[in-house]
């Protein structure tokens, strides 16, 4: 009877294998999911978009959702939180994050220069040197806006929040809006929110783009994150770096997605947007340490911390460096080894 009962057992759970091999296959073949938030509906951050919509994230095994945050500052806090598991935002605030002992870190950027991001003045202002005595409107404090804020107004001999006033505004749409409403004098804004300030006679009293290094698009995670979603994480830089191939690329489907995002139908400005980024993203997305360097350059006043730091220790380019070194990037862009 015993053997019998063995013998029993073991063609249940035979049966069990045979019948329940194509669910589990399934269930272990399901995307991990994954959150990763983007700062504005700017099109220096159209990766993410552009990698959701090609479907790369799923073809590499990764169920992004892409969530819309408000404000670098906020950013950074879901990100250490944990309540999201990539950022897309400027590097700024992850170096001052980092500094101030959270555990994040730069993984890569599609644009080490601030392009397609300009400061707008009212159509009175025609130089940054008009704005003594003015209000320049900013997303939050530590903020992007904010860090480029302060070094034009220094660049042309005014010090903030002293000759100038610095005034958060909460977001870059609100920047154009309070440029509109007149509550403030100038404001930094990206393409196309540009255009549409243009057009009614507003000024771009400084533009970055080609001069100052400084990682505009950058993707920051948690170490810890790394440690516990390790497969994740690289299907998502995989999906990346193919989603900038395709930004660099694709016009007409790149500017669709930039048409459904940044919600701009306008032909003409959703082509300029695009003319303006695709030139300078990066084919193999490393990060200019000279672009780090800057940044502790600039917040030591307040981080006297910064000036003991190596750029390089604010970076981890090891997925970057993997695809490198796989001849990923070669095949991706139909080259010969």
């Amino acid at each position: 009877m015993k053997a019998v009962g063995k013998f029993l057992i073991g063609i249940s759970v035979l049966v069990f294998i045979v019948l329940a091999g194509p669910i589990l296959t399934e269930c272990a073949a399901q995307p991990q999911k994954f959150k990763l938030a983007y700062v504005s509906p700017s099109g220096a951050l159209a990766v993410p978009w552009i990698a959701k919509e090609a479907g790369l994230f799923e073809k590499n095994g990764v169920d992004v959702e892409l969530i819309f945050i408000r404000g670098a500052s906020t950013m950074i806090q879901t990100l250490v939180s944990g309540d999201i598991d990539l950022a897309h935002v400027a590097a700024n605030p992850a170096v001052e994050a980092n500094l101030g002992g959270a555990d994040v870190v730069i993984l890569a950027t599609a644009l080490n220069r601030p392009v397609g991001f300009y400061m707008m003045g009212q159509p009175g202002v025609k130089s940054v040197e008009e704005l003594r005595g003015g209000r320049v409107g900013i997303t939050r404090f530590g903020s992007a806006t904010d860090f480029l804020s302060r070094i034009a107004l220094r660049q042309f001999k005014l010090l903030p929040d002293r000759d100038v006033a610095i005034i958060q505004l909460g977001g870059i749409p609100e920047i154009a809006a309070g440029l509109k409403a007149k509550v403030v004098t100038a404001g930094f804004v990206s393409s196309p929110l540009n255009l549409d300030l243009m057009e009614l006679g507003f000024h771009v009293l400084v533009d970055f783009g080609r001069d100052l290094l400084f990682p505009h698009a950058p993707f920051i995670v948690r170490r810890a994150t790394m440690k516990q979603r390790d497969q994740a994480l690289r299907g998502v830089m995989r999906a990346v770096a193919e989603g900038i191939k395709i930004y660099r690329t694709q016009r007409d489907f790149s500017i669709k997605v930039l048409e459904k995002y940044t919600r701009t139908s306008d032909f003409k400005k959703l082509a300029q947007t695009y003319d303006t980024y695709a030139p300078f993203l990066e084919r193999i997305p490393y990060v200019d340490l000279k672009g780090i360097e800057n940044i502790l350059a600039e917040i030591s006043p307040r981080h006297p911390g910064a000036k003991s730091r190596k750029p390089a220790e604010f970076v981890d380019h090891r997925y970057v460096k993997e695809q490198e070194d796989s001849g990923f990037f070669r095949t991706l862009y139909g080259e010969r080894s």
